[in-house]
């Protein structure tokens, strides 16, 4: 198993995608017009884009900005034409805005798992003040409980500065897969700033106070011995991303390394953690893509409640052993995939328009077979004495409107157990 998780890390960072390049012209941008964006702000368009005036025109570079700007999650449909003139040409970016705003009932799957249902009601708005900045409300009950409220600022300052505030409170039901489920309350208050650096880099950092409660305590449910855990955390990332969709992506990769400490001053909670999240895609014959994942989250210092530990089965999952839990305070594992694409992405145009954002609907389905493997562990444990676990497998794909993706796929684990996995979203 040792082998299938090493060769799962040398397929998993696929390194830059190959770049197709094109000579088949020689003009250049003078101008880039924006056509359709009745809310969205022309910058929020302008700044995924690396057609500039007097940038040479490429057909690698118009795909780019097509699918950087659909990204956004802004847009149905977006379409890049170009308008020569002369020895220069016009780069008109023609969009379909979705509808934003989305009062809605909340039904869902805690973990991705269908017996952990929760219900209640949500607001969001996706593109507030037309500059893609996201704010949303929500409550529900169920198997978790909560109420919350968030804001997202991509863009502060002209300087791509970026803000983001949280406040919740929840009920939750533990993770724990070695003690029986038991009731916690989380009150979390946070605060977050980044910086874009660029086109695909950014850095982040962010202050929370965390207060976590537990009716009953028990041993490492808290780490006060009155079962009330109240700290400070500050944490913060460098992050690169070339993705070219990042619902499903196909072309690019992005590298995550993050780090955070929990618990200063007075409070019994001091400890740290780090990691890395790597990705990438890169086409291998036409349009089928080999894409890969390999990521790693650790812990040092003090000790590490449950609340913070890190799982296997719930958030992450390893197809094959998709509902089963495994906890500890460390966690690394891999995935590949082949995506084969039975049908292309492409759009589809209701016959009549009820709703004007809602007509334009963009599709595909893609083959994908898959290998996974991980482990968590405790301090003190040996990584390469651990059981690694691994599954493989095939489904199908589908990409839906709305950056929807829906997988069916089928998985068999190293015992040659057999599971069906339904699942929402790319596994990465």
């Amino acid at each position: 198993m040792k082998f299938v998780f090493c060769m799962l890390i040398l397929l998993g960072i696929v390194t830059h995608a190959r770049a197709r390049e094109y000579s088949d012209t020689l003009l250049t941008v003078r101008a880039v017009m924006i056509q359709g964006n009745l809310t969205t702000k022309d910058h929020v368009i302008l700044r995924e884009m690396k057609l500039k005036p007097g940038e040479l025109i490429t057909e690698a570079l118009v795909d780019h900005d097509e699918k950087r700007i659909y990204s956004l999650g802004l847009f149905n449909k977006v379409e890049l034409e170009v308008k020569p003139e002369g020895e220069e040409a016009d780069v008109l970016v023609q969009v379909d805005e979705r509808w934003y705003i989305f009062p809605y009932p909340i039904i869902g799957i805690r973990y991705r798992d269908f017996d952990k249902l929760y219900y209640g009601f949500g607001f969001v708005h996706t593109n507030f003040r037309g500059r893609n900045e996201k704010l949303f409300a929500s409550f529900a009950f169920g198997f978790d409980r909560w109420v919350s409220l968030t804001y997202r600022n991509p863009r502060l300052t002209e300087d791509d500065v970026s803000l983001g505030f949280e406040a919740k409170y929840a009920k939750l039901q533990s993770l724990s897969v070695e003690t029986d489920v038991y009731d916690q309350t989380n009150l979390k208050l946070g605060v977050e700033m980044g910086k874009r650096l660029g086109l695909y880099t950014s850095v982040g950092g962010w202050i929370n106070y965390d207060v976590w409660e537990i009716s009953e305590p028990g041993l490492g449910r808290t780490v006060s011995d009155d079962g009330r855990d109240a700290f400070i955390s500050v944490g913060g990332n460098f992050g690169v991303n070339t993705r070219d969709v990042n619902d499903y992506s196909t072309n690019g990769y992005s590298f995550v390394l993050f780090g955070s400490k929990h618990g200063f001053g007075e409070s019994p909670v001091n400890f740290f953690r780090y990691g890395f999240d790597a990705r990438g895609y890169t086409p291998i014959y036409d349009d089928v893509v080999l894409a890969g994942r390999t990521f790693a989250n650790f812990a040092g210092g003090g000790e590490v409640p449950k609340y913070q530990r890190v799982y296997f089965g719930f958030l992450e999952r390893i197809r094959g052993y998709f509902k089963d839990g495994r906890e500890g305070e460390h966690i690394a594992g891999g995935s590949t995939e082949l995506r084969i694409p039975l049908l292309m992405p492409r759009y589809y145009q209701l016959p009549f328009e009820f709703v004007k954002e809602f007509s334009t609907l963009r599709y595909g389905l893609y083959l994908g077979l898959f290998a996974d493997a991980g482990t968590v562990w405790f301090r003190g444990q040996d990584v390469f004495q651990r059981r690694w676990f691994s599954g493989y497998g095939a489904g199908l794909h589908f990409l839906l409107p709305y950056s929807f993706v829906l997988r069916t796929e089928y998985a068999l684990n190293m015992e040659g157990r057999g599971e069906f996995v339904f699942d929402l979203g790319a596994a990465f």
